[in-house]
């Protein structure tokens, strides 16, 4: 246990609070899933810019789909085991720091989250123009984490982030105490614990011993063998 008192738990959403990848699921639908995770191999292994690769070489790639379809993807994906506990019950402040707006007031009016921050898809008449503006494509997801602090009056030690992928290393190195959601290459070395599968029950201990979440779930979900793994 350390002795911060954490006032904000920002989350990830594809991949760590969702059971899935919005991004994923409009490759799918566009018929453009090859291109897209050749993009995202280059991200995950090569360096590529998550953020970047997201403007320029992704959502291009969505023209044309209309914002109800992307709505309806976003329906249809389901959160992560634990997730919706964790994320229902945290006891301080939380954010959702994801890709894609729609996805992000979808989470947070699930879960009742505090302050979202992500991308709007640009939509004419209705249909994605295949561009997207916004803080975290501009300056990602570090310089927006600052942004919030600054808002909220407290400081970087009294974060928690948890995320999975290249895009959450500038939370993981700003907060106070980080979680990786089953982060995969060298991602799995930044945050401060990392799960072995993308579990949220696995990080249930964790929170508690940080003060976030009520003890009582430990107990609700004691048969909670997940292990998680502390980075030196």
């Amino acid at each position: 246990m350390d002795n911060a008192t954490y006032e904000l738990v920002v989350f990830d959403g594809d991949e760590t609070l969702i059971d899935g990848d919005i991004i994923d699921a409009l490759a799918e639908y566009a018929g453009v899933t090859e291109r897209v995770q050749q993009v995202k191999v280059d991200v995950w292994e090569n360096g590529l810019d998550a953020m970047d690769a997201l403007a320029e070489d992704i959502f291009p790639l969505f023209e044309g789909i209309t914002i109800e379809e992307v709505d309806h993807l976003v329906g249809s994906l389901s959160f992560a085991p634990g997730a919706r506990t964790v994320g229902q019950n945290v006891t301080c402040q939380t954010a959702i720091f994801t890709a894609l707006a729609p996805l992000a007031t979808h989470i947070a009016g699930e879960l009742d989250f505090d302050h979202w921050r992500a991308n709007t898809p640009l939509v004419e008449d209705g249909v994605l123009t295949g561009e997207l503006e916004g803080e975290i494509i501009e300056h990602g997801k570090g310089p927006v984490l600052d942004a919030l602090v600054a808002d909220l009056g407290i400081s970087h030690d009294q974060v928690i982030a948890i995320g999975d992928g290249p895009h959450d290393i500038p939370l993981f190195e700003r907060a106070g105490f980080s979680v990786g959601m089953n982060p995969r290459g060298a991602v799995r070395d930044v945050p401060d614990v990392a799960t072995t599968e993308q579990d949220f029950t696995q990080i249930i201990p964790e929170l508690i011993s940080r003060g976030v979440l009520d003890p009582s779930y430990g107990d609700q979900l004691a048969g909670v063998n997940g292990e998680s793994e502390s980075n030196p």
